[in-house]
């Protein structure tokens, strides 16, 4: 996952070396940018939230009283809504890892040195699918690869990619239900032919073992 000041770094500035769980460090990010976060709220929201963190907070220990400077109520709440934001994220992320399914992927005659692994996971809003491949050139100029899920004769296209500037991990969606469509291909396809799946297929691979959402 990466050490906490990698983490730290990267929440604070969204550079560095990115951590393993940088998808939701970026949806904090995106939470603390959003200026909506530090607007006033409207009447009955304070009340409502200290309500519902009375409700859920457990007994108070006895602590010596600490007297600081007064604070505006709107902002304790929106630095509450942030620290609720990260507290929320971080439960998610500790007691609830996404499930995923590793599919090797390997290539055919036309790319006989390729190579890789499909991670799925699914999500509410369809599969996230990441290609991790090493041994398949970059696609030459005026053309692309595109990865595909099939059943026994329908394919499903999943994104496209062209490799050229590096092999770094390609992330890919299905809107279809893999279960379905347990194949995985990467076809070579040349730009202006059309929608449809070449007959060059670079890679492939198959769902045996599907972790159902």
């Amino acid at each position: 996952m990466g050490s906490d000041d990698t983490r730290s770094e990267y929440l604070a500035t969204g550079t560095g070396e990115r951590p393993a769980d940088h998808e939701q460090l970026d949806l904090i990010r995106g939470v603390l940018s959003e200026p909506s976060t530090w607007e006033e709220p409207p009447g009955g929201v304070v009340d409502g939230l200290l309500a519902t963190i009375a409700r859920e907070a457990p007994a108070p220990i006895d602590q010596p009283l600490v007297r600081g400077p007064k604070r505006r109520p709107w902002l304790v709440v929106g630095v509450g809504v942030a620290a609720v934001a990260l507290l929320v994220v971080g439960i998610v992320t500790a007691y609830e890892p996404a499930v995923e399914t590793v599919v090797a992927i390997n290539g055919t005659d036309l790319a006989p040195s390729a190579a890789g692994l499909a991670t799925l996971r699914p999500t509410p809003s369809g599969w996230y699918i990441r290609l991790d491949v090493s041994g398949l050139p970059a696609a030459p100029d005026g053309s692309y690869y595109e990865g595909w899920v099939w059943s026994e004769d329908e394919g499903v296209s999943i994104g496209t990619f062209h490799l050229r500037d590096g092999s770094e991990p390609v992330v890919l969606w299905s809107g279809v239900d893999v279960a379905e469509y347990p194949a995985i291909w990467v076809t070579l396809q040349d730009e202006g032919a059309g929608p449809e799946a070449s007959d060059r297929i670079m890679m492939k691979g198959r769902i045996e073992d599907l972790v159902e959402s």
